[in-house]
Order: C-alpha cells, then sequence, then structure tokens
C-alpha cells in the first residue's frame, strides 16, 4: 500500500503536467492524438463492442478545451456545415427518446458512436485553427499509419496460409480485434486524406511533394493489399480526381501505375486468389459479399416505414428480425431505415454544404489545392457509404470530416485578412499627398 499510493500520486502529477502542456500547447496534444490512432487494440474494454482508447481521452479533454477556450469564432462555411449536422443528430436524438419512451432503446453501442462522432466534430475544427496545428495532426497520422502497416504485416505473417488462402480470409486475418475488416479502408481514408493535407499545409518544395506523395499513394494502396475492393475503388477514384483537378498529371500517371503493377504482381503470385476477389457480376450480385440480398431486405425494411423509420440503432435489430443476413452496409440505406425520409436529406444536406464549400474554394485560385482535397474526400466517402457506413456516425470518417471543416475555416479567415489588406492597401493608395511648407 505504501509503494501504489506514491506511484498513483506521480502518475497523477505527470498526467496532470502533461495536460497542462497540452492545454498551453495544443499542438503536441494533436500529435498524439493522430499517433494515438495507430494503436486500435491498445483499449480499455467497457463493455460490448465498446472500448476506452488514448484517442477518446483526448477528444474530451479537447472538448472541454475547444468550449471554454476557443480563439476565433467559426467561419460563414463551418457553422452551416455544423447547422446540418446538429439538424441529423437532434433527429437522431429526438428518435432515439422516443425509442427509450416506447420500451425499444437503441444498442450502447450506437448511442456512444453518436456521442463520440459528435464531440469530434465540435472539437477538432474549433482546435485546429492555425496552418501549425495542422502540421503536428498530419504528422501523427503519418506515424500512426506506418505503425498500422507494420501491425497489419505482423498479423498477416502469424496467421496460417489456409487462412490466407481466399481473399475474405485474407480481410480478416488483417482486421485488428477491436476493428472490423472495413474499418482498416476507413483508416485508409483518413491517412491519405492526411497525406494531403500535410501536402497542403507544409512549404512547398520538390522534397516535400515527393514525400507527401509517396505517404498518399502508400497508404491508398493499403484496402488493395488486403483486398478491401470497396474502400480500393473509392479510394483510388478520390486520389486520382484529387491529382486531376491539382494538375498533378504526372503523378496521377505514376499513381495508375503503381496500382497496375502491385495487381499485375499479385496475380502472378496467386492468381486464384485475384482472380476470386475480383470477380464480379452485376446482374446476380456475385463477388458483392451479399450486398445485393441486404440491400434487397433493408428496401423491404424503408418500404414498411418510409417517413419516420424504426428508429434510431434499430437497423439491425429490425432487420434480423425479417430474416435478413446482417445490416446493410450502406449508409444512406441504413439512415432511411432508422430516421425515415427526413433523415436521409438532412445527411445529403450535410454533405451538399460540405461540398458547395469545397466548390467555392476550388474556384478561389489561391485556395485550389485546398478545394480539389475537400472535393476528393468527399467523392470518396460518398463513393465508400454505399458498402458501408462510412457517412453515418463512424469514427475514422468522422475525424477526415472534422479536418476538412478545420480547413475550411482556415481557409476563410486568410480570404478576409486577404480582403481585409487589400483594402487597407487600397484605401491608403488614394489619399491626399500633402505638399511641403
Amino acid at each position: 500500500m505504501d509503494l501504489s499510493f506514491p506511484l498513483i500520486l506521480e502518475v497523477g502529477i505527470a498526467i496532470l503536467l502533461t495536460l497542462a502542456v497540452f492545454w498551453a500547447k495544443p499542438e503536441y496534444g494533436l500529435f498524439l492524438y493522430g499517433l494515438a490512432l495507430g494503436f486500435p487494440d491498445t483499449a480499455i474494454p467497457l463493455g460490448t463492442a465498446i472500448n476506452l482508447r488514448l484517442d477518446d481521452g483526448l477528444i474530451v479533454f479537447f472538448l472541454v478545451r475547444s468550449l471554454l477556450w476557443s480563439p476565433a469564432p467559426l467561419t460563414p462555411g463551418q457553422r452551416s456545415i455544423f447547422k446540418w449536422q446538429a439538424f441529423l443528430a437532434a433527429a437522431c436524438s429526438l428518435s432515439a427518446l422516443v425509442g427509450f419512451a416506447r420500451g425499444t432503446p437503441p444498442a450502447g453501442y450506437e448511442t456512444i458512436k453518436m456521442i463520440g462522432c459528435m464531440a469530434i466534430l465540435i472539437a477538432l475544427p474549433r482546435l485546429l485553427q492555425s496552418e501549425r496545428r495542422l502540421r503536428f495532426m498530419a504528422t501523427g497520422l503519418m506515424c500512426a499509419g506506418a505503425a498500422l502497416m507494420f501491425q497489419i504485416s505482423r498479423r498477416l505473417e502469424s496467421t496460417s496460409a489456409n487462412v490466407l488462402g481466399s481473399f475474405q480470409g485474407l480481410k480478416n486475418a488483417a482486421a485488428f480485434t477491436t476493428w472490423n475488416p472495413n474499418t482498416i479502408g476507413q483508416a485508409s481514408m483518413l491517412l491519405v486524406f492526411a497525406a494531403g493535407v500535410g501536402w497542403i499545409a507544409f512549404r512547398r518544395s520538390r522534397i516535400n511533394t515527393g514525400l507527401w506523395f509517396w505517404f498518399a499513394t502508400t497508404f491508398s494502396l493499403i484496402p488493395a493489399l488486403v483486398f478491401s475492393r470497396g474502400a480500393g475503388i473509392s479510394i483510388a477514384s478520390g486520389y486520382v480526381l484529387f491529382l486531376c483537378l491539382a494538375r498533378r498529371w504526372k503523378f496521377a500517371l505514376i499513381f495508375l501505375a503503381i496500382g497496375v503493377s502491385i495487381l499485375v504482381y499479385l496475380h502472378s503470385v496467386n492468381r486464384e486468389l485475384v482472380d476470386s476477389a475480383t470477380r464480379v457480376d452485376v446482374t446476380t450480385g456475385e463477388g458483392f459479399s451479399h450486398r445485393f440480398d441486404r440491400w434487397d431486405m433493408a428496401m423491404e425494411a424503408i418500404r414498411s416505414d418510409p417517413f419516420l423509420g424504426h428508429g434510431f440503432g434499430q437497423e439491425w435489430t429490425y432487420l434480423s428480425d425479417i430474416g435478413s443476413e446482417g445490416r446493410a452496409h450502406n449508409a444512406y440505406m441504413t439512415v432511411w431505415i432508422e430516421l425515415g425520409f427526413g433523415g436521409l436529406a438532412l445527411l445529403l444536406a450535410a454533405i451538399y454544404r460540405f461540398v458547395s464549400s469545397a466548390v467555392c474554394l476550388y474556384r478561389d485560385s489561391e485556395f485550389q489545392m485546398c478545394g480539389a482535397l475537400l472535393l476528393a474526400l468527399s467523392v470518396t466517402v460518398c463513393l465508400d457509404s454505399f458498402g458501408s457506413s462510412t457517412l453515418y456516425w463512424e469514427k475514422l470518417p468522422t475525424i477526415a470530416l472534422s479536418i476538412g471543416i478545420a480547413l475550411i475555416g482556415i481557409c476563410e479567415r486568410n480570404c478576409v485578412w486577404a480582403v481585409t489588406q487589400n483594402a487597407s492597401t487600397a484605401a491608403y493608395g488614394v489619399l491626399p499627398e500633402y505638399s511641403r511648407i
């Protein structure tokens, strides 16, 4: 007992000192937050599918700090996006309250996931208000990506060859204990987007450009190497779109050449595995992991109550009752099942506001790279949401969108500052010259 108390006291003092540093210098906390995302299995289990990680504790700290100390107000673009996100969160909360009143409350995991995503949406954009902080966040995420790749390779090395004989077995073997296989694709989206942020936020040079292109290309290929096909196609589409919008034609050709070369190499090493992963039939649904069957059941659930929905967190409960083998694996259908047509409209409105802000930035030559990156992120998450619940209260995509909202705020503030400076210069230029006496 005598030994444990001093240890607890020292650990408590160290934690308080660390938090004091993060309060004064949040960029160091943002670096640690990004790094912590690379160790998903380092978690404290709190219940079925609910785990507490270091990044969760940090986001609570960031939330408190952002509410008590925010150096700059939200910009018009940020407020517009937040308004529709708040409407969607309010609809989910109201639906959950109705479920509690009827005796059919949502699962604890779904509720905690929504609350956590809302905390991320509130905290990160209010904290990421400078390019310096974006640089620290992007650097932490690059370190996290390297850690994830190392852990995935170790997991695959320790898996027997029989399990790796099918692409589904390979994908499941690469997944972490606290992640499902689709989460690896979501992590890759976040890492590729963070590499794009680093490309913009760091000083422009040939070395930096090549380095961030290498980071983005490496992380974009993770889904392809573990045969997470939907995420791989979505990320590749968004990445090529970004390079084309940014007029980086050579980089786009290099990326496509690397992707094709890896596919050819994998085919030469294990032809049967690659053929089974790439064999799809749109007419019958073969090769879509039973998505067509699940979407048919989801449409049946939608038709039963298309306007009000079955209640927040009730997707799996209702689908299992009518005989479905699993969830819809489609964010748009999931929202429609749970919240009805109104909830789907709120989700689409929030997406529209994000995309419209990105288009406005892309039309400005000074912020064209930022606009291209945000448009590429929009295309990636919207495409992936057709095969997964990416846009509907998922942690890693929410982090990417929060960083995107922060980038919108930084660009809008810089635009206002530039207009103010130009106006001041013009006013100074038209002042009358005083003659000498």
